[in-house]
């Protein structure tokens, strides 16, 4: 019997198993690693400084120090859980799969108001009556997936930031059917999602920084698309500048901290030119290697003299070789939507054909659920958006399909739109060939 309940369970159970295998594997024999990924040293060493009042910075080279490296959004989760638990990573990766699981929560959610059953009964109601319902499907798929199970267990950024997006866009999609329906909510509660909402754009952006781009330009689609409708405008353009506002204000303190050291405004991180140039130089392939920064021209540069040298060279770059740009995009492409883990350590053969057995089917249904809300640009903006906007990014940045999963989640939406459209066509054959009763309609199936 479908129950959100039981997929929930399901989602944590799942969740709890990889915490603990994937811990496992990283102390196999003794070893001290703290993950799989390098960057989790620099964040276990940021929430270190968090908790021991020192200075939040890293020091490379024995004494320059980066003052800006990484937002301190995740930090301040890993120094929350420290705090609490000690140094101890199991302890992390099982407060992470409890986010996964509200991630899962937050995916029904998201497609419930998006893709509500088309059945006169409430979604509840549907749900508690054991049919799977599309909002019941996206929360079963984001609570198997795999690739996002074992995403939850690592210590990186997208543990927190994923629950935070799709949290987002949930709000969002509440404040465009208030705009299309005004009556659905009064003007405080509207104010009120619009703020909660705005807080975890702004606590979303402080844990991936490449996200920051997207929220204005769906709040500008929004306000854009309700110009021809008077009531509806003025109820876009005032929930997108409360939200505006709550983003600021979750943003600020980070904001006047770097105004002090750097004596100007810098809104994330000073990262994006290491990161542009990753991508975009000479001996790059579409994969990450940052050996540059140990070459002598730049690693004993500050780091606002570094970032601004490794954005001029990624300009250069692409300027003087626009073709290799090209096919260095293509390339990136292709690894972003890779079936498969394109990191070498953690490939096999069994890996690559699980891999391919989840993702291409999971492909399929998207393509599906997205055809059948081509004309649905609230659908597409929320559901797909993020998907298609980290893949726009990371054609220039360094690519792996690691920074596709997170938008994959909010997506699991339209593949479940594209389950219930093939659910259709199979009752409706077996209509036809057993008796079965014909489902009126995907979206109630």
């Amino acid at each position: 019997m479908a129950s959100l309940a039981l997929v929930l369970v399901v989602a944590l159970g799942l969740r709890v198993v990889a915490a603990d295998a994937v811990d496992l594997f990283v102390h196999r024999g003794g070893s001290e690693r703290l993950c799989l990924f390098p960057d989790t040293l620099i964040y276990w060493h940021l929430a270190r400084t968090i908790n021991t009042g020192a200075p939040y910075e890293v020091v490379e080279w024995g004494d320059i120090p980066h003052f800006a490296l990484r937002t301190p959004g995740y930090p301040l989760f890993l120094a929350a859980c420290q705090a609490c638990f000690g140094e101890r990573t199991l302890a992390v990766r099982l407060v992470q799969a409890v986010l996964g699981t509200i991630s899962v929560y937050l995916v029904f959610r998201l497609a419930r108001q998006l893709a509500p059953p088309c059945e006169p009964t409430p979604a509840d109601q549907a749900a508690a009556s054991g049919r799977w319902t599309i909002p019941l499907v996206a929360a079963a798929l984001a609570a198997i997936h795999p690739y996002c199970l074992f995403m939850s267990s690592l210590i990186l950024s997208e543990a927190v930031f994923v629950p935070l997006m799709v949290a987002v866009l949930w709000g969002m999609a509440v404040l465009w059917d208030e705009a299309d329906r005004p009556s659905t909510l009064t003007n405080w509660k509207a104010a009120l999602v619009a703020l909660a909402s705005g807080a975890a754009a702004g606590a979303a952006i402080l844990a991936r920084p490449s996200w920051g781009l997207y929220v204005p330009a769906v709040l500008a689609i929004w306000v854009v698309v309700k110009l021809g409708d008077r009531r509806g405008s003025v109820t876009a353009a005032r929930g997108a500048l409360i939200f505006v506002l709550a983003v600021a204000l979750v943003m600020s303190p980070w904001w006047v901290r770097n105004a002090r050291i750097f004596g100007r405004f810098v809104p994330t991180a000073l990262w994006m030119g290491a990161s542009l140039y990753d991508g975009l130089n000479p001996e790059a392939t579409g994969a990450s290697d940052m050996k540059f920064r140990r070459e002598r021209a730049i690693w004993p540069l500050d780091e606002q003299d570094q970032d601004a040298e490794l954005t001029r060279r990624a300009l250069v770059f692409a300027r003087q070789n626009p073709g290799r740009a090209f096919s260095l995009a293509a390339i990136k492409l292709g690894r972003y939507w890779s079936p498969w883990l394109n990191a070498q350590g953690l490939r096999s053969p069994l890996v690559t054909v699980g891999g391919a057995i989840v993702e291409l089917p999971l492909f399929g249904l998207l393509a599906l659920g997205g055809w059948d809300r081509r004309r649905d640009l609230r659908a597409w903006a929320l559901f797909a958006g993020p998907l298609l906007y980290f893949c726009a990014l990371h054609m220039v940045f360094a690519s792996s399909m690691r920074y596709r999963l997170p938008g994959e989640m909010p997506a699991l939406g339209l593949a479940a739109i594209g389950w219930g459209k093939l659910w259709t066509r199979w009752q409706a054959g077996c209509s036809k060939d057993g008796g079965l009763d014909k489902c009126a309609s995907a979206d109630g199936c």
